[in-house]
């Protein structure tokens, strides 16, 4: 099996614009659609193997936002914590 090159792996990991500028309710709304399309036939082999491409993005920009969510409320939780440290203290 041949492995990507570097030029095809920094080109999969860059992230539309148009894709990073949508909330997290948007993405995957847009994810769900190009999923039931490809899933129902509705677009033929190219336009799905684009759709795909469009879906990883997607999926990525989810991921994302989720991890920095997800650190924003560790981050959240640890000053309440601290807090609640220095007033017993």
């Amino acid at each position: 099996m041949a492995k990507k090159t570097d030029s095809t792996t920094a080109a999969s990991s860059i992230i539309d614009p148009a894709i990073a500028a949508l909330t997290y309710e948007a993405a995957i709304k847009q994810l769900e659609q190009l999923v039931a399309s490809i899933e129902h036939g509705d677009i033929g082999l190219e336009e799905s193997l684009k759709s795909y491409r469009s879906g990883e993005q997607l999926l990525r920009h989810c991921k994302g936002l989720l991890d920095r969510a997800e650190t924003t409320v560790r981050e959240m939780s640890l000053g309440e914590l601290e807090k609640s440290d220095d007033s017993v203290g």
